[in-house]
């Protein structure tokens, strides 16, 4: 989940200083979530009508997500420098994770969403005990919590990831957050992390879990562009749709690999686009 439309709305607050933790942060998500809904956003389509799409465009989003990494501001102040990438993706046989803090609730969300997205990618995706074992780490925290996790677990990344996990911990506007490093060996992804606020409820909770988990597993950007999609920083959509299940079976097309660039990639995307909708029961339209 961005911050750039919750950063330009709190904009329009009064000058009071937006709570940063407990019950008056869980009040402002669900407000925003309420003007979400209103303004017809968090959507759950799998096709919507009014978002038509086709070969041509699949592949262009997939360019648009897969090798490229989004800035992240603050304020008037980016912390993490927008940038392209080489293609990232989990090597298997497997993708394991662990959920630190969550609910009930959290770990069934998170079950189902790791069995559709293995379903997909053609690996399996299951949850282990210990986080150490964990391919992604998970972990939803309260305000007193937070502040010292955050503390603790920015020693571990350089300077701008740690300022990213910063602002996750004291503003309002980064309910959720996913970093991730990779293998110097091979360019795949070796560990995950994703940080959500457990002052969210309801579907702002569950777009989080959603669109942070997905983005894990190589698809690190967002775009205005691509849409139907959860990559997206309007958050018109808080579910997977045929579009983004597509992106993702193309990522791990055994035809791609770790560390490709996207010049590397460009000339194989045509042919894998039109296998990956052939196997589809449903035909893009």
């Amino acid at each position: 989940m961005r911050a750039a439309l919750l950063a330009a709305a709190l904009g329009l607050l009064s000058a009071c200083a937006p709570p940063s933790s407990g019950p008056e942060l869980a009040a402002l998500y669900g407000d925003f979530e309420y003007y979400y809904r209103a303004d017809s956003r968090f959507r759950t389509d799998y096709d919507p009508p009014d978002a038509p799409i086709d070969l041509a465009k699949l592949e262009q989003s997939f360019l648009k997500l897969a090798f490229n990494s989004e800035a992240q501001q603050l304020n008037d102040r980016t912390i993490v420098q927008a940038e392209e990438v080489q293609l990232l993706r989990w090597p298997g046989p497997d993708v394991t994770y662990a959920l630190i803090g969550g609910s009930p609730a959290d770990d069934a969300r998170m079950l189902a969403l790791g069995t559709r997205i293995g379903d997909v990618i053609g690996l399996p995706v299951q949850p282990v005990d210990n986080v150490q074992d964990a391919d992604i780490r998970v972990f939803v925290l309260d305000g007193p919590t937070r502040r010292e996790f955050g503390k603790k677990s920015a020693e571990g990344f350089d300077l701008s990831i740690a300022a990213f996990i910063g602002a996750w911990v004291l503003r309002p506007e980064f309910p959720c957050i996913g970093v991730i490093n990779t293998n110097p060996e091979d360019d795949s992804l070796a560990v995950g992390a994703i940080f959500i606020k457990d002052e969210l409820q309801g579907d702002f909770r569950r777009a989080c879990f959603t669109e942070e988990f997905t983005q894990v597993f190589g698809l690190i950007n967002d775009d205005p562009d691509v849409r139907p999609s959860i990559f997206n920083d309007d958050q018109e959509f808080i579910e997977l749709t045929r579009h983004d299940e597509y992106l993702l079976k193309m990522l791990y097309d055994p035809r791609l690999s770790p560390g490709m660039t996207e010049a590397e990639a460009r000339p194989l995307l045509g042919q894998i686009v039109r296998d990956v909708v052939g196997q589809s029961e449903t035909a893009v339209y």
